[in-house]
């Protein structure tokens, strides 16, 4: 399924700190060094590498979404 997602403040700010990897959008409540589980990734953005994001959102097969709704 596509469907198109816009990046939140936040996902646009962590994007700086990442130039040539990705940001995720996560659903549920994550501390910065808790291991996030492949269903609550509910997909991410390319990273391009002057820190903007680029491209589609890239949805994540393995996203739950009844178990971790976004």
């Amino acid at each position: 399924m596509t469907y198109e997602v816009t990046p939140l403040r936040g996902e646009i700010e962590e994007a700086v700190k990442h130039p040539n990897g990705h940001v995720y959008r996560i659903a549920g409540k994550f501390g910065p060094k808790d291991e996030v589980p492949p269903e609550a990734i509910v997909g991410a953005w390319k990273v391009g590498q002057d820190g903007k994001i680029t491209g589609p959102f890239i949805s994540n097969p393995k996203y739950d979404a009844t178990r971790w709704p976004s």
